[in-house]
């Protein structure tokens, strides 16, 4: 498959953002080669590296038959900056996001793009779809997991915008989306928790989001990963999230970003929703009746458990300005 055939617009942007990523660059590089699709370009967001990650990426840039745009940012963005960014810069219809310490599997970008056409429309219609990971180690060996298993997370619930006004079921390098997304949800607003979460909200809040049928990436779990794989699941699950200081503090971030895509979208959302998210400074039992009323509900034991007890306590709203 290559829609871009006889035509000067690339069609497919793989948008990769590094910062120190010597140790497995290279193999992920290699895997973006060995996609059935290749890209009609490779965006990257180096974050000001101190490593041989800008020699290794130069030096692909010298062998790949796409073009590869490398930009160094000095200081250092942070990776949500750094993927608003890079993204800003792509050029394509569709966007295939990237991190530099996996593996993709050969039809990561082909079967990404191929969903999202056909969830789109004419175009016109925000659209990403994702998929679960294999979780591998630091010697490329499977630990017979996946990430969603791992996590506790159902990728396909009935109501995707509830659960994601919760919590994310996306990671941002399983994630293929299109330019009507990029336009409802850059700029990325200052309060946000992550990058793969807040496009995930936009599409499930005025658009579409999917999960494709089978994992089309290999997660290195390394130590060093921003979001990990933690399990949620069982006694270790409810102990890590149980009302704390830092519980209630990552609560507030989280309905943050559910204002800000209160304030970005505005009328454009059900009133139910609207209604939830009006709620969020009061706490308590207006909230929890306006989450009932829009579906926002967490998945998992351990996580309605600590909804219910820290919008009960409201402890959260000292930490929510």
């Amino acid at each position: 498959m290559n829609t871009n055939v006889g035509n000067d617009e690339p069609e497919i942007s793989v948008v990769l953002c590094t910062h120190n990523g010597e140790e497995w660059l290279e193999a992920q590089l290699d895997s973006i080669l060995s996609q059935t699709r290749p890209p009609d370009e490779l965006i990257v967001g180096d974050d000001e590296s101190c490593d041989s990650t800008f020699g290794l990426l130069q030096s692909f840039a010298r062998r790949a038959e796409f073009p590869v745009h490398i930009a160094r940012h000095e200081p250092q963005l942070g990776v949500v900056d750094n993927f608003e960014v890079t993204l800003s810069r792509a050029n394509g219809r569709y966007m295939a996001l990237c991190d530099q310490d996996d593996v993709w599997l050969p039809d990561r970008i082909e079967s990404g793009v191929e969903a999202v056409a056909s969830i789109e429309g004419d175009g016109s219609v925000p659209a990403l779809v994702f998929s679960d990971l294999i979780l591998i180690d630091e010697h490329d060996q499977e630990g017979g997991r996946s990430f969603m298993e791992t996590r506790g997370i159902d990728g396909r619930p009935d109501n995707p915008l509830g659960t994601l006004l919760r919590h994310n079921l996306v990671t941002g390098c399983t994630v293929t989306c299109n330019r009507a997304l990029l336009k409802k949800a850059i700029p990325f607003p200052d309060q946000i928790v992550m990058h793969d979460w807040w496009l995930a909200l936009v599409a499930a809040a005025i658009g579409r989001i999917e999960m494709l049928e089978s994992p089309k990436v290999r997660y290195r779990l390394h130590g060093k990963n921003q979001v990990g794989a933690q399990s949620l699941v069982g006694w270790e699950g409810i102990r890590r999230i149980m009302p704390g200081v830092e519980s209630r503090k990552a609560l507030a971030r989280v309905f943050r970003q559910d204002q800000e895509l209160g304030r970005r979208l505005g009328d454009q959302l059900d009133p139910s929703i609207r209604s939830f998210i009006e709620c969020i400074p009061r706490g308590g039992g207006p909230l929890r009746r306006a989450a009932r009323a829009a579906g926002v509900s967490p998945q998992g034991f351990a996580r309605r458990v600590r909804f219910f007890l820290e919008t009960l306590i409201g402890g959260y709203r000292r930490y929510l300005d």
